[in-house]
């Protein structure tokens, strides 16, 4: 298997992963079971579903024309398929997963929520003050094509990775950033952690300057006190 099959792979495990959690909360909507677990009965959202159908299919277009034409344009500065020992593969992960969440921490703090410029852009994502798994892609394509050039830029500083180490993590990264907009906090294993992270992010929609800013893990807003 080339090295190229391996990472169309990655790529298609990764939406995968994205359409399962996207149907196990859609589930939960529909479920008189699982609305009693939603943060909120109302994503309160200042856009249309005509609106917010449009962003989707937009920012799903963006992102994937982006995400392949860097995956095997830039394919020999992002992975490998050298034989490698175990722990490099974890050592490798957790690296690319804390640059990315440190680097999105900032860009999400300062730029998208200082900047008057990027403030404007970013605003879009905030129309739902209590989103739903959607509102994932509820983004200007600006943050869309940032936030993915950020993801790729940290696995290109570790100085690429193997391919079954990006596609883990970029699995990881494409299943909580759905996972963090579900808008549902079930007080239960295994859902306990997934929950609680819904629950902050559920709070940093609440205004433009609110807290919690980090994306994947809460660690850099507990180091920088920003944890609301």
């Amino acid at each position: 298997m080339t090295i190229e099959i391996k990472a169309l792979i990655a790529i298609l495990a990764s939406y995968a992963s994205a359409g399962l959690a996207q149907a196990a909360l859609t589930a939960v909507y529909r479920s008189p079971a699982g609305q009693k677990y939603l943060i909120s009965d109302d994503p309160h959202r200042s856009k249309t579903k005509e609106e917010l159908r449009w962003r989707i299919l937009l920012n799903a277009a963006v992102s994937i024309t982006l995400i392949f034409s860097v995956m095997f344009g830039l394919g020999p500065y992002l992975y490998h398929d050298r034989a490698i020992p175990l722990w490099r593969y974890f050592l490798e992960g957790a690296t690319v997963i804390l640059i990315y969440d440190f680097g999105y921490y900032f860009m999400h703090r300062y730029l998208f929520h200082e900047w008057k410029i990027l403030r404007a852009v970013h605003s879009v994502h905030h129309a739902a003050r209590n989103p739903r798994h959607f509102d994932a892609l509820l983004l200007h394509p600006v943050e869309t094509i940032m936030g993915l050039s950020l993801f790729f830029g940290s696995v290109a500083l570790v100085g690429g990775v193997h391919v079954i180490t990006l596609g883990v993590v970029f699995t990881l990264y494409t299943a909580l950033n759905i996972l963090n907009h579900a808008g549902v906090d079930a007080p239960y294993f295994p859902f306990k952690t997934l929950g609680k992270l819904a629950a902050i992010h559920d709070r940093h929609h609440h205004s433009m300057r609110s807290g919690n800013y980090a994306s994947i893990t809460p660690l850099p807003d507990v180091i920088f006190g920003t944890v609301e």
